[in-house]
């Protein structure tokens, strides 16, 4: 569409230009000729990406409570302050601690529990061994044996319940603290000192950036070249004399169901951490065209068709006995490539195409070449 409307406005011109010389000149029409070449450009797609860390997570506490403490670092001024946002951790650093005495008490209540059911147990014991030597010795009734064993098998099982209970009342009291589960840099802190903690409640998001990621979105034609390990170069505006390498970590196997592109992941190293969470960066990404090898011409060099309503044509200069020679010829178009056409058939490279004057012409009229311009997909 675009391609027979830009021709169309060129016609449109050419036409009126027609009009007014409706006499072929006596002596030769000065014109610029552009030998026809092949294309051997590619086009150079921009996308736009936000970097993200490589790995972030949002760490809460399983149980609730009041915040006890906040993990402290060094400030400039050398007074400890509570971390926050952008601050570096270390694996396993306590971020924070809640009051955990509701939960030591839980702890040592299950603790006694576990202590009078072991003892209860012992007691059982000593009943099912007595009882087990005077059922044998005919000096105990069988309900009454099997009451002893019921007894012992209750008890060890009211043991095992204590012993449950005193370890989930550990794990409990251990969720009271917080820890880093990898090195990285806090993101965001949501807690303070004193304020009242939910389970599940986000209380800390951290990120590890010493490698980041820019997600992008290509479409279908693409795809094929988007290759895991692939290296595709990027930039961002806070590092514009920079030019960052990433390597491809992730292509999605489906499209978009709305934008109908496939999600293609770049993973940067990062480990002087100047790539912020946030950034936008542009991926630089060749795109090979399908036309590579076509005959092109510039689009202002066509004409209407002197044989088919609506077609397009094309002077070129052909070397006659008289001399050089305006020749129409009828050509099918193909895609437009900037300020050039692909033609599909009608032309060869070489074919000394006439772009300046075409206009005035007729076929057959005698021409001179005032202009002669070489390499036109090089003036893209």
């Amino acid at each position: 569409m675009k391609t027979n409307l830009a021709i169309a406005a060129i016609l449109s011109l050419a036409f009126a230009g027609c009009a007014k010389n409706n006499i072929a000149a006596e002596r030769p029409i000065p014109v610029s000729v552009q030998p026809v070449e092949t294309y051997s450009g590619q086009d150079v797609k921009r996308y736009s990406a936000v970097i993200q860390p490589y790995e972030q997570v949002d760490l809460s506490f399983r149980v609730g409570g009041y915040v006890q403490s906040i993990a402290q670092t060094g400030s400039i001024g050398g007074h400890n302050r509570a971390v926050q946002d952008g601050d570096k951790i270390s694996r396993g650093t306590v971020l924070a601690r809640l009051a955990s005495s509701d939960y030591d008490a839980r702890v040592q209540q299950a603790k006694a529990s576990v202590t009078e059911a072991e003892t209860m147990l012992a007691k059982a014991d000593l009943d099912r061994t007595r009882a087990t030597r005077l059922f044998q010795s005919q000096s105990l009734t069988k309900p009454e044996f099997d009451s002893a064993a019921a007894n012992y098998d209750a008890t060890n099982a009211r043991l095992q319940s204590a012993h449950a209970k005193l370890a989930e009342a550990t794990v409990s009291s251990g969720d009271t603290v917080l820890r880093a589960p990898f090195a990285g840099t806090i993101l965001r802190r949501n807690i303070s000192t004193g304020s009242l903690a939910g389970p599940g409640q986000p209380a800390f998001v951290i990120a590890d950036t010493s490698s980041v990621k820019a997600v992008f979105g290509v479409p279908d034609r693409l795809i094929p070249g988007m290759k895991l390990g692939n290296t595709l170069s990027l930039r961002t505006e806070a590092l514009a004399d920079r030019t960052l390498l990433g390597r491809i970590t992730r292509v999605s196997a489906s499209a978009d169901p709305k934008s109908r592109v496939f999600e293609v992941e770049v993973s940067i190293p990062n480990r002087d951490e100047l790539l912020k969470t946030g950034m936008v960066a542009a991926l630089v990404i060749e795109d090979k065209s399908p036309e590579i090898g076509s005959p092109v011409i510039p689009i202002h060099a066509i004409v209407g068709s002197a044989r088919q309503p609506g077609g397009y044509a094309v002077f070129y200069a052909a070397q006659e006995s008289g001399g050089l020679v305006a020749r129409l010829t009828d050509v099918q178009l193909g895609r437009t490539l900037g300020n050039f056409v692909v033609v599909k058939s009608g032309l060869k490279p070489g074919d000394q195409v006439i772009t300046t004057g075409a206009g005035l012409l007729r076929d057959g009229d005698r021409v001179e070449v005032l202009m002669s311009k070489a390499n036109p997909t090089e003036q893209r």
